[in-house]
């Protein structure tokens, strides 16, 4: 390969995902890091010391907002100026987001969610869960270009070392921003780690209304359980925090006891 770019909007998942880039260099080639946003020459010093070469800043303040039209436009232009065949990301939510914009605009092969990432004979072969979780499906992508995006987890966390790396001023032709940020809440995370509970109460649409929650909630309650979500629940109707959605776009459960 060509070489690697690294791009996470989480700084300590794009630093891991450059460790584990630099310690298979010789397959994938030179790595570099996109740093964006309006403190991106700032937060670059970081960067440095965890073995990017090349670490590409822009400041404009449009690649903070919530606009993956202009991210998607930035990446592809940066892995141009770079020369790199492979984009690799964090699989947050804006990551998984990118990853298939990013496919689009480049032509690539796409693998998100990627729960493995390994080199065999050269090649970077991904793992992902398939058949509904039950499963693991390992592939190659064969297309010049290519964009995964990797779960946290997957590669182990980056220890810092010495400063390295070339920090460069990325020159972007940005397209205007169809997204405009009017007003920030903080969203309210759950207090509950539905991964390490022991006992379970999974709902899904079989809910007619959102007030037949309390009658899992009281169930949950009498076994000294917890209550989980399908996706429909949290995603779709809003009814359950997104840290209760169990599957593949959720947590992985292992409880001694699930009612469903």
């Amino acid at each position: 390969m060509s070489g690697v770019l690294v791009y996470s909007e989480v700084d300590e998942q794009a630093y891991a995902l450059i460790a584990w880039a630099k310690k298979h260099e010789d397959a994938l080639g030179p790595v570099a890091a996109a740093v964006l946003g309006p403190d991106a020459q700032k937060r670059s010093g970081d960067y440095q010391r965890f073995g990017a070469a090349r670490l590409y800043v822009n400041e404009n303040e449009a690649l903070g907002e919530m606009g993956e039209q202009v991210l998607t436009a930035a990446l592809a232009q940066i892995a141009k100026q770079a020369g790199t065949d492979l984009i690799l990301l964090a699989a947050t939510r804006r990551g998984r987001s990118l990853a298939s914009r990013l496919a689009h605009a480049l032509d690539a092969g796409c693998v998100s969610e990627a729960i493995e990432m390994s080199i065999d004979d050269g090649r970077l072969v991904t793992g992902r869960y398939a058949l509904g979780g039950n499963t693991i499906a390992r592939e190659v992508i064969r297309t010049p270009h290519k964009v995964i995006a990797a779960t946290a987890g997957t590669v182990d966390a980056a220890e810092p070392g010495e400063v390295v790396g070339e920090v460069i001023a990325a020159e972007l032709d940005l397209p205007a921003t169809q997204v405009s940020v009017v007003e920030r809440r903080p969203k309210p995370a759950s207090s509950v780690n539905i991964a390490e509970s022991e006992r379970l109460v999974c709902v899904g649409r079989g809910l007619e209304k959102q007030e037949d929650l309390a009658i899992a909630e009281k169930l949950g309650a009498a076994f000294a359980g917890e209550v989980a979500c399908t996706r429909s629940l949290s995603a779709e109707y809003a009814w359950v925090p997104e840290e209760r959605m169990i599957g593949i776009s959720g947590e992985k459960v292992s409880p001694e006891c699930i009612l469903s």
